[in-house]
């Protein structure tokens, strides 16, 4: 058998795509998220309202083309952009 290298295909494509629309807040939101942390949580840890960080966690969500929050964590380990989640620390 023949040694081949491997030929960048359609799905990979679409994966630098999903990296390239993602910003440093989504990224944070992400790592948040791959923590476990709440919505009131990333609120908290990002200095924004709630209702802003639902509208990040959407917005990541739909950047990445998933519908849930696991599904965002998953894609974004795929990615590379989140490494293995670590243990929670506590807020201060």
């Amino acid at each position: 058998m023949t040694d081949r290298a491997e030929v960048p295909g359609p799905a990979d494509s679409v994966r630098s795509g999903q990296v390239a629309l993602l910003n440093g807040r989504d990224v944070e939101v992400l790592r948040c998220l791959a923590d476990g942390r709440s919505t009131s949580e990333i609120a908290g840890l990002l200095d924004v309202s709630s209702n802003t960080a639902r509208t990040r966690i959407r917005r990541v969500q739909a950047r990445l083309d998933v519908t849930d929050r696991a599904a965002a964590v998953r894609t974004a380990q795929d990615l590379g952009v989140v490494g293995i989640p670590r243990p929670r620390r506590p807020l201060v």
